[in-house]
């Protein structure tokens, strides 16, 4: 829907509430102010006048394509008309309500990034809008050109595919890969990292695990399949090697030859990692040992792990030696990537290393590789135009220096309001779980009072980090950030990455930082924290549609209230249930409840079975909606029942609460970016989000009158929490 369509639905509405308002009689107090109206039925209702009341309306009656039947299908009655009148823009692969909140966000960062420097602000702010300002003068990048990139990957021993003059002397790929874990948080081949022991949550750790990939692992090891996106790759990095040694001004005949080198060892090295459904147990990834024991584990390849994690970790103080502890999380790759490293070349293993740098970096140097990034995305995403400079160095700024930004973004777009009422949400939404647990019938008397342990024991993060306002906390958190000027961004992007990679490391051996944030404060998200036990709630995804202030409940717990019981769920999914009340991954289920568990989520996989997603998110999915609902009429209860919107006075709060839930999932996609989610994102398609938790929920069918049978209405339902 337009700006002038909806700005016309918004009028209407308006002038009915007008003429309504005029004529009710005097209205009682009221959280909210309302007016009362009358049904065919003589039946009076209340219904909301405030001004969010009356845009929320617009904005479900706008989405809504009434001449479905909500039994048949309600995503497409609550969605059909969004749908329709919100095409994907030429710049993305999908249109979600998620995107849309996303795009509002970026143009917010924008604006406080534009704003002139201020000398009473803390230095990490100024640094924030130094660092967007680089990004942003794209005259001065081509200035600049490749020189940067090309400077960075010397270092490496240089990019092979570009340089007649390569030496394998000069490259040493053991060292390649903790340099570039070092300074830019690489994870190529091997990939390393510091974070809570899974099975002591309180220290910290090293961990040791199978590679990244250039592309999704499904492509890679089905590349038959996916022809298209293979061949737009290998253009891809056939070009980015092109430009880069046209600037050299070496020869670019053999540069084809190479990149199918390259692009055949990715293949097989995608094909010695385990998939991510196989990496859902703990147990099964927690591989403690030392790193003399690791060295056993790869004898006879020429790997030399103390050098390499005393590398990584050399502008630390920290020492590495052959008694150091490590876990392992795939110790069957890193056998097999012994072998397949001993039967490639050095010069493809730098041919892949020094691109999946450039594939990484290039888009921080001249027109021309964003270019050979956009021709990628094109067919590997479906999108037809590049996004606007100022939102891609926006959100690059918020990537990088997020916990700075978003100071001004919360002071801006983020009120106590908002934050105290979401907190209350919290509560409410955790005693509906824990209403579930005391009704559930599957956990076992000793398993249930661990749970009810472990549900009051979540810990609750909301909006922004609790430091935010002390100014010397923002000092200390950047303290150690270097240099950043507005003309040298490629350099300022490199100094950032290696911050953020020296400050992870120097976390090993310390406490682990529990109230540490995963995600900046502007990030339309929200997650939850296995290892902590924690639900986390940024300030970005506290806005319209998910929250509205001054607005009915039902639309906030249908909204936020879903994406809270959301999170809560996930602590007792397939995944969480495997970590106790304070994140440790100690077995606390017996082996009665596991089957019964087991037992119930496959109902939910096997309604699922046409998309390859994780159970653990539909599982969330379906628990949040059913916790949302308890939640709000629990909140009904207590306060009495709600009004009805302008507009929509046909809808009860019920009715409104599902419309709320659809409309937070109203998804329009392209072809390959529905291709590429289903391959890379844990979540259902937007759709399927909807329909399924509702399919299973016996009061949705309940509040539309579905009858048993009908679509929304099956006989059989699949319900785990």
């Amino acid at each position: 829907m337009d700006v002038g369509m909806r700005g016309l639905v918004v009028v209407c509405l308006a002038l009915v509430l007008a003429v309504y308002t005029s004529a009710a009689p005097s209205q009682k107090s009221k959280r909210l102010p309302v007016y009362e109206e009358k049904s065919p039925r003589g039946v009076r209702y209340e219904v909301c006048t405030s001004p969010e009341c009356t845009v929320a309306a617009a904005d479900f009656i706008a989405a809504m394509d009434t001449t479905v039947d909500p039994c048949q299908d309600f995503y497409q009655f609550a969605c059909g008309n969004w749908i329709a009148n919100n095409p994907v823009p030429d710049d993305a692969s999908r249109w979600a309500m998620f995107d849309v909140l996303d795009k509002a966000l970026m143009n917010a960062l924008a604006t406080i990034l534009t704003e002139p420097i201020n000398s009473e602000d803390p230095e990490p702010i100024n640094k924030a809008k130094d660092y967007y300002a680089g990004c942003l003068d794209e005259a001065l990048l081509e200035t600049i050109g490749l020189q940067p990139l090309i400077d960075f990957v010397n270092q490496f021993g240089g990019w092979p595919m570009t340089d007649s003059n390569w030496s394998d002397a000069l490259f040493d790929w053991q060292m390649s890969v903790s340099e570039a874990r070092k300074q830019v948080a690489a994870g190529y081949l091997v990939n390393m990292w510091v974070f809570a022991d899974e099975k002591d949550t309180f220290s910290t750790t090293i961990y040791i695990d199978q590679t990244s990939l250039g592309l999704a692992r499904t492509i890679l090891t089905n590349s038959g399949d996916y022809q298209e996106i293979i061949d737009a790759y290998s253009t891809y990095m056939a070009t980015t090697a092109s430009l880069i040694a046209t600037s050299l001004g070496q020869d670019t005949s053999q540069i084809a030859t190479e990149v199918a080198d390259v692009l055949a060892f990715e293949i097989a090295l995608a094909g010695i990692t385990t998939p991510s459904e196989e990496r859902r147990s703990i147990e099964r990834m927690y591989n403690p040992m030392t790193v003399s024991e690791l060295s056993q584990i790869t004898a006879g390849s020429d790997i030399d792990w103390v050098q390499m994690l005393s590398n990584m970790f050399s502008d630390t103080s920290i020492t590495v030696d052959d008694s150091t502890r490590v876990i392992v999380q795939e110790i069957n790759y890193l056998t097999n990537l012994t072998s397949l490293i001993s039967s490639t070349s050095s010069r493809t293993l730098s041919n892949y290393i020094m691109w999946r740098h450039v594939k990484s970096l290039g888009d921080e140097t001249n027109g021309a590789m964003r270019e050979a990034s956009f021709q990628y995305s094109m067919v590997a995403n479906g999108v037809t135009a590049q996004r606007a400079r100022a939102e891609t160095c926006a959100e690059k700024t918020n990537n990088q220096m997020g916990q700075a930004i978003g100071i001004k973004y919360v002071e801006s777009y983020f009120s106590q309001q908002a934050k105290d009422e979401v907190n209350a949400m919290v509560e409410d939404l955790r005693a509906a779980f824990e209403d579930l647990l005391s009704m559930n019938q599957w956990m076992d008397a000793e398993t249930k009072p661990k749970a009810f342990e472990k549900a009051e024991a979540i810990s609750k993060s909301i909006g922004y980090p609790d430091w935010y306002g002390n100014d010397t906390a923002l000092l200390t958190y950047y303290a150690d950030l270097g240099d950043i000027n507005t003309n040298a961004h490629f350099q300022n992007s490199l100094n950032i990455r290696n911050w953020m990679s020296t400050d992870e490391l120097n976390d090993y051996g310390l406490p682990a930082d529990r109230e540490r944030w995963m995600m900046p404060p502007a990030y339309v998200n929200a997650y939850y924290m296995p290892e902590f036990n924690s639900i986390n709630f940024p300030a970005g995804i506290l806005q319209s549609p998910f929250y509205r202030a001054n607005t009915l409940q039902a639309l906030n717990y249908g909204g936020i209230g879903q994406v809270i019981g959301h999170e809560i769920t996930h602590g007792f999914d397939d995944q969480g249930k495997q970590n106790d009340k304070d994140g440790n991954a100690i077995p606390w289920w017996n082996n009665a409840t596991l089957d019964a568990f087991s037992e119930k989520a496959q109902c939910i996989v096997d309604q699922y079975d046409n998309i390859r997603i994780p159970e653990g998110e539909n599982i969330a999915d379906n628990g949040g909606l059913r916790e949302a609902l308890l939640a709000y009429l629990k909140y009904v209860n207590r306060t009495g029942e709600e009004p009805r919107l302008p507009g929509l006075t046909d809808y009860t709060p019920i009715q409104l609460f599902f419309l709320s839930n659809a409309n937070i999932w109203c998804t329009a996609n392209t072809d390959e970016g529905l291709v590429n989610q289903i391959l890379t994102d844990p979540h259902s398609p937007g759709q399927y989000r909807v329909l399924v938790p509702m399919m299973n929920l016996a009061e949705f069918s309940t509040a539309w009158n579905c009858p048993v049978g009908s679509p929304m209405n099956p006989t059989d339902k699949c319900v785990v929490w």
